[in-house]
């Protein structure tokens, strides 16, 4: 309901929106638990502890995924219209709330029950590229998340968290997605964005 709301009332429903965000913010960093943590145990006890988490991150939980990144999308692609105040708002602590999550999925890792409502998707594919319907995907967040900061210095950290999935060494999809996003970013900021070119090029 939320994520048509955000859809079909744009800008009009972002204050409104405000009232969602810590259940939006919490809801990603559930995903960040159960799909990013995976890959991340620096110690055999923080593994043991993560595993502990990882169990209350089933099917349904995941259902619930793609409809949040679809509600996200669409509030930050109607502020990005509107010139950015609302996720800029509060010296940025939006900003920093969505990307530290929407960068860490990125490089997760997606189990293959995830519902991918996309024929021949494999569930990275679908969250990260999206699918049809309501729901959203990290890449379309990431690239409105962008539009909507119009700030070099808030690009810069957010160039940044693609270019660490560009570089994955461990999984081609990672890479291909980090691409993928990249390229959607230079579509979607135009030239402005080609002042962090030099910090790309190495990578490529």
């Amino acid at each position: 309901m939320t994520c048509r709301l955000c859809k079909d009332l744009r800008s009009l429903f972002l204050p409104v929106l405000n009232m969602a965000l810590p259940d939006l913010a919490a809801e990603l960093e559930l995903a960040v638990l159960g799909l990013y943590a995976q890959r991340n145990s620096a110690t055999k006890n923080a593994a043991r502890s993560k595993k502990r988490k990882l169990t209350h991150y089933g099917k349904e939980s995941m259902r619930v995924l793609l409809p949040v990144l679809g509600a996200l999308e669409n509030a930050l692609r109607s502020d990005a219209l509107q010139g950015g105040s609302w996720v800029r708002a509060d010296e940025g602590s939006k900003y920093e709330a969505f990307l530290n999550p929407l960068g860490k999925l990125l490089l997760g890792h997606v189990p293959e029950h995830f519902p991918t409502p996309v024929v021949d998707a494999n569930g990275y594919q679908c969250l990260v590229e999206g699918s049809s319907g309501d729901g959203g995907s990290i890449i379309g967040c990431l690239s409105a998340l962008a539009a909507a900061a119009g700030d070099e210095q808030l690009w810069k950290p957010l160039n940044h968290a693609v270019l660490q999935a560009c570089d994955d060494d461990g999984r081609s999809e990672v890479r291909r997605a980090g691409l993928l996003c990249l390229l959607e970013l230079m579509k979607s900021l135009g030239e402005e964005y080609m002042v962090l070119l030099p910090e790309n090029l190495p990578v490529l």
